[in-house]
This record gives C-alpha cells, sequence and structure tokens, in this order.
C-alpha cells in the first residue's frame, strides 16, 4: 500500500462513522477540516474539546509528491476519526507558512469555537516526526492544554545539532531553535512515543535527552516507548504493542481533556 492510503493501525468502534466538516477557511484562502464524534452537532451548550493535528511541512510540493495534501493522507484521516470517535473533535488542515498557519488556526478556534462545538479552554496538540517542533512551540505559548509527541523530533540540548541538521535535511519548520524545555508552562502535560528502532539519526537521542530534561523539571509526562518500533509504527507496523501505545495516547488525551464518551 503507497503511504498516502496508509491507516493507523488500531481501530474503535464509531469511527467510520464521525461527521466531517471539510474546508472550512480559516485564514483567506487556507481551510481545514473538523471531524465530529458520531451523532454530535456542534452545540454551545455543549462543547466538546479537541485536538489540533499539528503540521511542520508546508504543502507545496505534498500533493505532486503523494498525490493529496497532509489532511488527506489515510494517516491524518484515521487519526481524526479515532479522536472524533474518542470524544474529541479532531482538527486538520492546510498550510504554506506552517510557523505562521498553526497561529492562525488557533486564533480562528479560539474566535469561532461556540460555533464550531469546539471549548476553546480545551484545546490539545497531536504531532509527529518533523512536524513536533511546531507543536512544541504552540505548546511554550500556552495556547494548548496538553500535547501528543510520536517519535518526535524535538529540542537540540546539551550541545547537541541532531534536530538542526534534520531541519536542514528535511526542511521542516524549526521554530524552537535556541529554546529549552524550561520553556514550557509547568502544568502542560505531555505524552511521548518513543519508535525504539526509529531509523533517522539522532531523533531518539533528541528525544531521550528530551525526556530526561523533562523528568528533570518535574513536568506531567506520560512516556511510552515501543522496543521494536520503527518511525511511523502507528501506520507501519501492524502488532498489539503499536495499537497499546495508540490505545494509551487516546486514554491521555480523554483524561486530560476531560472528553465526554462519544
Amino acid at each position: 500500500m503507497d503511504l498516502k492510503n496508509k491507516r493507523v493501525v488500531y481501530h474503535v468502534p464509531g469511527m467510520e462513522n464521525v461527521t466531517v466538516r471539510r474546508g472550512v477557511e480559516y485564514a483567506g484562502p487556507l481551510t481545514l477540516d473538523l471531524y465530529y464524534p458520531p451523532g454530535y452537532q456542534p452545540d454551545e451548550a455543549n462543547l466538546r474539546p479537541a485536538v489540533v493535528i499539528v503540521l511542520g511541512y508546508p504543502d507545496a510540493g505534498v500533493p505532486t509528491f503523494f498525490g493529496c495534501q497532509f489532511r488527506e493522507m489515510g494517516m491524518m484521516v484515521s487519526w481524526c476519526q479515532l479522536l472524533a470517535a474518542s470524544g474529541i473533535v479532531g482538527v486538520v488542515y492546510e498550510t504554506s507558512k506552517p510557523t505562521e498557519d498553526v497561529n492562525s488556526v488557533f486564533s480562528f478556534l479560539q474566535k469561532n469555537g461556540g460555533a464550531l462545538g469546539i471549548d476553546k479552554t480545551r484545546i490539545g496538540v497531536w504531532s509527529a516526526s518533523g512536524n513536533a517542533p511546531v507543536a512544541l512551540s504552540v505548546l511554550m505559548s500556552g495556547k494548548a492544554l496538553c500535547g501528543v509527541l510520536f517519535y518526535g523530533i524535538t529540542l537540540d540540548l546539551d550541545g547537541a545539532t541532531d534536530v538542526a541538521r534534520s531541519a536542514a535535511a528535511y526542511h521542516f519548520a524549526n521554530p524552537t531553535t535556541g529554546r529549552r524545555v524550561e520553556d514550557l508552562l509547568k502544568d502542560t502535560a505531555l505524552f511521548l512515543a518513543r519508535a525504539g528502532r526509529d531509523q533517522f539519526a539522532g531523533l531518539n537521542e533528541a528525544l531521550d535527552r528530551f525526556l530526561v530534561a523533562a523528568v528533570r523539571c518535574n513536568l506531567p509526562v506520560t512516556f511510552a516507548n515501543h522496543p521494536t518500533g520503527p518511525h511511523g509504527f502507528d501506520y507501519e507496523d501492524d502488532s498489539d504493542e503499536s495499537r497499546q501505545v495508540i490505545r494509551c495516547a487516546l486514554a491521555f488525551l480523554q483524561a486530560k481533556m476531560r472528553a465526554p464518551t462519544a
């Protein structure tokens, strides 16, 4: 199966029955898609938490390479479906300038949350791989309640340059250059998923340093290590171990965001 059609290897009842609102303009011509829990209609008297899937790569060139935008890829669609089926509104968007556009997404949700059925005080982020530095920048700004990072490229700490080299090689946005774990708010809950057999040089080394620093700072961190998991294990590795990490990430979000049963 080609990458654009690969889906998350975990399934929950109702995820195919979620309601999707596509093409909502959030900044000029840029649009986002909203995935709602089954049967839910936006209601200001019954607002739901939301999770934004944060992107660190511009969509320019992506359709040529994959045949679709990031938000249309099977992994993104299925993660949004999982979120919605777990009682959380999934949000995924198109981007041309990742660092700027994610701020526009959050501004849009803060301004229009009620009409969209979203509780603006309960918005989190999910991100993976080279998209993670942009998600970390959102968390450092205090705009998100919590964050889930899957095999995420994090920060260059203790004089390391692994993240900077990866950003130069793979062309993802790196707005947290020079930042420290101490820049995260003390009450920002994090879920870190590590791929034990990640094939990208320096990624796990950076993640390990980040985890140690987060624990030293006594941050509310939940850590899941998939010892045999490759990069992208949530859609590449159809195993009980992968499903367990995904299940734990969803439970983390439900608990931290006080999500109702869908």
